[in-house]
């Protein structure tokens, strides 16, 4: 038998949670377009971003969303932790294929 938990969730636990949900989501459209990206260079015989750059930022935006869906099932500290797994997974991939 399992136990339903009524209490609601603290207001900052929601906050936290859509925000990253929110880059999660960001980190997997900007993999998808990075995926377009590739596509059209090697249409058009142009250089594109390269395999290892598209790579990456699949593996970064695959990785963050497995962490938000964890943090969307679960609750307390495991919510923390997978979210904040999404704000480094997000700043590691931008900051290594856009900023570096």
């Amino acid at each position: 038998m399992t136990m339903v938990e009524s209490r609601p969730e603290p207001r900052l636990a929601r906050l936290w949670r859509g925000v990253s949900g929110a880059l999660a989501v960001g980190l997997a459209l900007l993999a998808l377009a990075m995926i377009g990206v590739q596509v059209y260079a090697s249409v058009h015989d142009l250089p594109g971003p390269g395999l290892d750059v598209v790579l990456g930022h699949v593996a970064a935006a695959t990785a963050a969303v497995v962490a938000q869906v964890v943090a969307d099932r679960k609750r307390g500290a495991v919510v923390a932790v997978c979210g904040l797994a999404v704000v480094l997974l997000v700043a590691v991939t931008l900051w290594f294929f856009w900023w570096a």
